[in-house]
């Protein structure tokens, strides 16, 4: 499955820290930058990460993981389900506390690059995000509908993908493990199994990708869809 709606939509706080230099970031970059990227090698050698930067990075990650891993497993032993932990405040916290203190190691260059890598890394999915959209001169109909289109594609993306995890957990619901290194073998099993499923719908997923892309498109206005690319900066292969 394509970018557009394989990856959420950008919808992170705009955060008003001071970056490295004494300079000030750019509240739009600090909006839309997904500090997530970083977390890939490539993707730090084309922000201009240094050697010192990617260290401080390490160590906050350190310290983050630090104060969450004892509360996260606290939160397993009464929760079970992944939206629980999305609408939990308190490991929200947590991530907005990351996302801050690493986009305040970049400088407004830095920034700027991964805001750029941001919007590509979701296509045309950005303009579902309220800033991105009016930054690109989309009136609030547009958007209703830019997000209409969007939602009906995830919605029949994710009806295929609930058809085959649910036709493969179903094979294994009355299977009984005796030892946590049987549960962790029958759920490389599953995962194995699941992905291969999904893989056979790859055409079918890409087709939709490809319908709702287009009539992102057709909501936007010529001089909108420019602006958008201008915003993605320079093309960089994300894979």
């Amino acid at each position: 499955m394509g970018q557009l709606l394989k990856i959420e939509v950008i919808v992170g706080a705009v955060m008003l820290a001071s970056v490295s230099f004494g300079q000030k970031a750019d509240p739009f970059d600090l909006h839309v930058a997904d500090y997530r990227l970083l977390l890939s090698r490539k993707i730090q050698t084309e922000v201009g990460i240094s050697l010192a930067q990617r260290d401080q990075l390490n160590k906050l990650a350190d310290a983050e993981r630090a104060k969450a891993m004892p509360y996260l497993k606290e939160f397993q032993k009464t929760h079970s389900s992944a939206n629980d932990l999305q609408r939990d405040k308190t490991y929200q916290g947590f991530l907005a506390e990351m996302r801050s203190k690493v986009l305040a190691v970049l400088n407004p260059g830095e920034l700027k690059r991964l805001r750029e890598l941001s919007l590509q890394s979701v296509d045309l999915g950005g303009v579902m995000d309220v800033i991105v959209s009016t930054r690109i001169g989309m009136s609030p109909s547009q958007l209703a509908k830019a997000r209409q289109v969007f939602s009906a594609g995830i919605q029949r993306s994710q009806a295929i993908i609930t058809a085959v995890n649910n036709q493969v957990i179903a094979q294994y619901n009355q299977t009984k493990v005796k030892s946590a290194a049987e549960a962790k073998a029958l759920n490389a099993t599953i995962e194995k199994q699941r992905q291969e499923g999904l893989k056979k719908h790859d055409p079918e997923l890409h087709q939709i990708e490809l319908e709702t892309k287009r009539q992102i498109e057709a909501v936007l206005t010529p001089k909108q869809l420019a602006a958008y690319r201008a915003l993605e900066g320079k093309p960089y292969s994300l894979k």
